[in-house]
């Protein structure tokens, strides 16, 4: 295991805070990190759907009816079943935040953020 060093004032402000709500450090430190990690998948998310829609007239002339998957700007993978996809996405880039949306007649924001729980159960 690898030791984290946190300057002393943020130490005690967060043990103060373990103290308060009745929790330990480590669940307020894996709690805080975990939320900072979706944020940055979030963000990331964002970008990658402000790509999808630069370049959406010509994703809609090669992928119309298809679910893509985006990632970096680039389309990794599509299909035309979503499950399928999704599976293949997660077992290449199962720690990646990847953007996978149907390309339809008009621009939408994407259906799914790689790397968020999908409510509603297993895919």
């Amino acid at each position: 295991m690898s030791t984290i060093v946190l300057e002393p004032e943020l130490y005690g402000l967060i043990q103060r805070r373990a103290q308060e709500h009745k929790r330990s450090i480590d669940e307020i430190l894996s709690e805080a990190v975990q939320q900072y990690l979706w944020e940055l998948d979030r963000k990331k998310i964002s970008e990658e759907s402000a790509l999808y829609h630069e370049r959406y007239p010509e994703l809609k002339a090669q992928y119309l009816g298809q679910y893509i998957a985006m990632r970096n700007g680039e389309v990794i993978d599509h299909d035309a079943d979503f499950p399928t996809l999704y599976r293949r996405v997660v077992a290449q880039f199962p720690d990646t935040p990847v953007m996978i949306t149907l390309v339809e007649e008009e621009p939408d924001k994407p259906i799914l953020r790689r790397g968020f729980r999908m409510e509603g159960g297993e895919v």
